[in-house]
Formats: structure tokens, C-alpha cells, sequence
């Protein structure tokens, strides 16, 4: 995750007395962790525009108080308490929180999920798709973003799973969580599917998912706009137009996207130095890495490695 804003700084929650990129964004931040996927709730009280991008794809509801979006470049809109918005990776998201006030404060849920289960589900999806229509499989529309209103929203449910990241660690908590990330994200491609899902019969295919493929299969390696370019089929300027158009961002940005989320997954299910990881996803050094890593996430690699460790627990009968 990419933060700005145009705050001076806001006060930090007495509970962690280090400031970080996060918590000077908005002035209170709660975040719960579970084996794969985290999620957090955002409570600000005083007025602030903020940009921010997230490398993972992420779902909000908004809890309470007023908020006006813009991802992507797209028109802005209202957000209100019970609306549900859909982000993919790598889009720039434009928040005004000018109705925010001490006694009215805006609180917003926000998970966020890798890209991967996504994919899972899809692959599950595509397999059981009659033999006649495997030319239509889906594929996730990663330039789009989606909005729930209340009602609508409630199918999702998030109440619920926010309610699980709260609870105590046991045993069983990170499967029940799994579970229901993956039933929330279900009903969100069930609900938006003609936004959301692409037939891959039918995607136009620009020379972009080429680009999109090499940087994937290259994290441990830089990529020269020019080498995507050439993938492509385009010239580099119609490159840089195509993806800041679907993804609302630069190749190099996104390429660093994939690599935190890659470096991510790594730090909380191994225990590799930190150096060997920066050599790993392409990057310079570890202090390149590290910053990097910062910038994205509000915490140092060694940080965001040591919050995401759970002690082993015993079963809970």
C-alpha cells in the first residue's frame, strides 16, 4: 500500500507509540492478522483528503460518517454507511473525508485479500464449466472496481468476517476466516460478475496481459520498459498510456506492487533474511528493499514478519 496525503500529520493511537506512514494518514487505525489475509479499521475525526494504492485487492465497507472516492481516474462518488466498494491492486484511490469531525467520525472496515484467491476460486469455477464452454472461462477484470450499496452490500457480510479478525487466535480461527473470505468473495463476483469478470474468449487482448505475464514471471529481475514494450507489440508511450488506463499506474509501480505482495507471503510463512529476499524479488539491495517495503506498507519487512507471526495455540474443544 501507496500512501499520501495532504495532512501535516495527525496523532498516533497512544497503544503504539511509533508512528507510522498509516497511522499519520488517518488518526486511528486498528489492524487484525490472520494466516493470509489481513484487515484493518480506519476511524478518522478530522477533515483530510488522502491518495493511497494498495498491492493487494481490497474490500471496504463503510461503518459510519460521509466519503467521496475516486479510483482510478473514474467519476467521483458518495460513499455512505453500509456501501461496500471493490478495489483491485495497483489503482490510485482518491479519498475526501471533509465531512469527518470529532463527533461524527468516519470508520470504514477494510479488508485486504491476495490476488491469488481470486484466482482460485475462478480456477475451481472454470473446471466445472461444461466442456461446450471452456472457450468462455472467466478471468478477473483487473481494471474494475465495484460499488455495493446497502442493501446490496449486506450479502457480503463483512460485519461478520471483521467480527472474526477480532476474535481470540485459536486453532480453527484462520480456516474460519479462509473460509469466509473465500463465501464473501463468492457473492462478490456472483453480485458484479458483468463488472468483474471477463470471458476469455471475449477479452480484447491488447499486448498489455503479455506485459503483465512477463513482469509476473520476472520478479526476481528488473524488466526494462523497453523489453515490455516490446512484448507488448507497442511503443513506450502507448504502453505507459495503457496501463496507467486499465491499472491506473506506471509498469515499474505495479511491478513493485507484485514483488511487496510477493515478499509479503514470504515473510510470513518463512524465515529467509531479509537480504536474501531483496536478491529473490529484483531488488538492489536491502535497503532498497526495505524502503520499498516501507513506503508500500507502513512497516519495515522485519516489522510486518514479526506482527504476522502467531505462537502456536492449542485446540479450543
Amino acid at each position: 500500500m501507496q500512501y499520501g496525503s495532504d495532512l501535516g500529520g495527525l496523532v498516533c493511537p497512544s497503544q503504539n507509540p511509533r508512528p507510522n506512514v498509516v497511522e499519520k494518514l488517518v488518526e486511528y487505525r486498528c489492524a487484525h492478522y490472520a494466516a493470509h489475509s489481513e484487515a484493518a479499521t480506519y476511524t478518522t475525526n478530522t477533515p483530510a483528503r488522502v491518495q493511497f494504492r494498495f498491492s493487494n485487492p481490497i474490500l471496504c465497507e463503510l461503518r459510519s460518517g460521509m466519503k467521496v472516492m475516486r479510483i482510478g481516474g473514474a467519476d467521483p462518488f458518495e460513499v455512505r454507511p453500509g456501501d461496500a466498494v471493490f478495489v483491485p491492486a495497483g489503482l490510485e484511490i482518491d479519498v475526501d473525508l471533509g465531512s469527518a469531525s470529532f463527533h461524527q467520525p468516519v470508520e470504514c472496515d477494510c479488508v485486504e485479500i491476495e490476488a491469488s484467491r481470486f484466482e482460485s476460486i475462478l480456477g475451481r469455477l472454470n473446471e466445472r464449466a461444461p466442456g461446450n464452454e471452456r472457450d468462455g472461462m472467466f478471468g478477473i477484470n483487473w481494471s474494475a472496481f465495484a460499488v455495493l450499496r446497502e442493501p446490496e452490500a449486506r450479502n457480503l457480510d463483512l460485519p461478520s468476517l471483521m467480527r472474526l479478525f477480532r476474535m481470540e487466535r485459536d486453532v480453527f480461527m484462520d480456516h474460519r476466516i479462509d473460509a469466509r473470505i473465500e463465501d464473501t468473495l463468492l457473492g462478490l463476483l456472483q453480485a458484479r460478475a458483468h463488472d468483474l469478470l471477463l470471458v476469455a474468449a471475449k477479452a480484447p487482448d491488447n499486448g498489455i496481459h503479455a506485459a503483465i505475464r512477463l513482469i509476473r514471471e520476472s520478479l526476481h529481475r528488473h524488466v526494462s520498459v523497453d523489453e515490455l514494450a516490446r512484448v507488448a507489440c507497442m511503443s513506450v508511450s502507448s504502453l505507459h498510456r495503457n496501463f496507467q488506463r486499465q491499472f491506473g499506474t506506471t509498469p515499474a509501480r505495479l511491478a513493485n506492487d507484485y514483488r511487496v505482495a510477493e515478499a509479503k507471503k514470504m515473510l510470513r510463512e518463512g524465515d529467509e533474511r531479509t537480504e536474501a529476499l531483496a536478491f529473490r524479488l529484483g531488488f538492489s539491495d536491502a535497503s532498497h528493499f526495505s524502503r520499498t517495503f516501507r513506503k508500500m506498507t507502513g512497516e519495515s519487512p522485519l516489522e510486518y514478519r514479526k506482527s504476522r507471526r502467531h505462537k502456536p495455540c492449542s485446540p479450543v474443544w
